[in-house]
């Protein structure tokens, strides 16, 4: 069995890199361990109701560029993006609501401080501009390295300048930079930046922009998240390449520091031109790279020892219901996307994390009611009952859970959640299921210690560090293996940017022409000196 190019590992990235490198006429084949496709992408059927286990709002939707290029919406694909998209209930049965509407968010926030909505204003506003003309397309676009990117911003124009100067803050000091000052705003923006697991006082502050604009403007995948891998397997497959699942690579087949194919742990040995792995270092440069030794694997593996997995993680429990959907004080926040429970302040928000990285279990999070918005997600049979779909999700350290221990916890998070909600308590559950950090791990190998984006966001693993300056580029010093997973930059949830960045970089590589040409936010990029 000979390719031009073997991918390892069919979640996103790999299907998306698989896709381009099929459409440009490669000879293709995706190696997946497991019987099913989509990693993360993972959306599980019972009874009626689909259950995503893991990526479920999608940041990025139609703004990623193999939405459009690869055709997914005529495969399928479609982003349903509510416009009331996250509330925050307090005790005091206040509430504030952040919208799609910009003017909208802005007059809940004066609801609590007038000061804070026009800060909160200008903020967004910077933020906008910042992700359009810089963030976003930095995301499809090899890194530069840290120093001449930070000059080649401090030299551009003013907003280049203004991204420079929060690139070295924390999530907490950019809201000191902004004035924001009302602990309730303060701890909403908080969570809002950090509930995917970037770190409140990690000093990457040009991720704080993404995070801030595209969490309010979440979608989720009509039909299911899973929906949008099958969709990239139909590109690649429709376009001549192999999707071969339940082939588990045993090792990379390198020779003269050259790779020329894998390894299955059947013993077949499958042989390519090119070899791309979305897998995490530890797999890449220590379990697939174990035989060989010395010079420069040896350097590899140091990257693999030193990759640092992020401190906590996420506990998600699902519940499928006959009943009533959850109905709160405030009908906007009834009608939103999430809908946070139990933080009053900045300080809830830097205390649940700590007592996560102490191994401690906090019952707070945010609840979403799935089924509000897409009606495929729960049973369509005939039947006078109504169905709903309910999901939590909060943060929860890495450790052993047993079957008890996760059943108890996720009642406990619904009890919770009944003292917002009480007329969720009436509700008859069909169909209960809980995954811990350990499950997420269990389920996506590359996901060590629950680790939702294969590795802590800190300034030493993003960028052009991620996972290497070696290796960000998604070349390797290893001839003809590539890098093409959420370890290597632009970096983890499902943005596509690592197999995207693969594909066009192994394309030019073997020499073949990129029919889809350079991008036009990137074209705007490099006019304006930040690319």
């Amino acid at each position: 069995m000979d390719y031009d190019v073997v991918v390892v590992g069919a979640g996103p990235n790999g299907l998306t890199a698989a896709g381009y490198l099929a459409k440009l006429g490669l000879k293709v084949a995706v190696l997946e361990q497991y019987v099913e496709t989509g990693g993360g992408l993972v959306t599980q059927e019972i009874c009626g109701f689909k259950l995503n286990h893991h990526a479920t709002y999608m940041l990025l939707g139609e703004l990623m560029p193999p939405f459009k290029e690869l055709e997914l919406e005529r495969w399928g694909v479609k982003f349903i993006r509510p416009e009331n998209q996250i509330a925050f209930l307090f005790k005091d049965k206040k509430s504030l609501v952040f919208y799609t509407d910009i003017e909208k968010t802005k007059e809940q926030i004066a609801k609590f401080s007038h000061s804070d909505s026009e800060n909160f204003l200008k903020m967004f506003k910077e933020f906008e501009q910042m992700f359009y003309d810089f963030l976003l397309p930095a995301t499809y676009y090899p890194p530069v390295e840290v120093i001449t990117q930070t000059e080649k911003l401090q030299n551009s124009d003013e907003l280049g300048k203004k991204i420079a100067e929060i690139s070295e803050m924390t999530p907490v000091e950019i809201l000191d930079h902004y004035n924001i000052k009302d602990k309730r705003i303060r701890g909403a923006l908080l969570y809002i930046i950090s509930m995917f697991g970037l770190e409140p006082d990690e000093s990457i502050g040009f991720l704080v922009p993404i995070y801030v604009v595209r969490v309010l403007n979440s979608a989720i995948v009509k039909g299911g998240s899973h929906h949008l891998a099958s969709s990239l397997r139909r590109v690649v497959e429709s376009s001549g390449g192999h999707v071969i699942t339940s082939s588990k690579v045993k090792k990379f087949l390198i020779k003269d520091e050259s790779c020329y194919g894998v390894e299955l742990e059947n013993g077949t040995q499958i042989k390519s031109k090119v070899v791309v792995s979305t897998l995490n270092p530890e797999q890449n440069f220590a379990e697939l790279m174990e035989q060989y030794n010395g010079g420069i694997f040896d350097d590899l593996k140091d990257i693999a020892q030193r990759w640092e997995w992020e401190r906590f993680s996420l506990f998600i429990a699902h519940r499928g219901i006959s009943g009533k959907p959850p109905a709160y004080f405030d009908d906007e926040a009834s009608k939103s996307l999430n809908v946070v429970m139990g933080y009053e302040s900045d300080d809830d928000i830097m205390e649940h994390i700590k007592a996560c990285e102490q191994g401690k279990l906090v019952v707070k999070g945010h609840g979403s009611c799935l089924s509000l918005f897409d009606p495929l997600v729960v049973p369509n049979h005939v039947s006078f009952a109504e169905h709903h779909l309910l999901r939590w999700e909060c943060w929860a350290p890495y450790k052993e859970w047993t079957f008890q221990e996760k059943k108890d916890f996720a009642q406990k998070c619904f009890d919770f959640w009944c003292e917002y909600s009480p007329s969720l308590a009436e509700s008859n559950v069909i169909v209960e299921i809980a995954w811990s950090p350990k499950d997420i791990q269990d389920q996506t190998l590359t996901m060590k210690k629950g680790s939702i984006k294969h590795g802590a966001y800190t300034s030493l693993q993003m960028g052009y560090n991620r996972p290497s300056p070696e290796c960000s580029s998604t070349r390797t010093p290893i001839k003809n293996l590539y890098l093409g997973g959420a370890s290597v930059h632009p970096g983890g949830m499902v943005i596509l940017g690592p197999g995207y960045i693969s594909a066009k970089t192994i394309a030019e590589d073997l020499g073949v022409e990129w029919k889809f040409g350079e991008l036009e936010m990137i074209e705007k990029a490099k006019k304006r000196g930040y690319l």
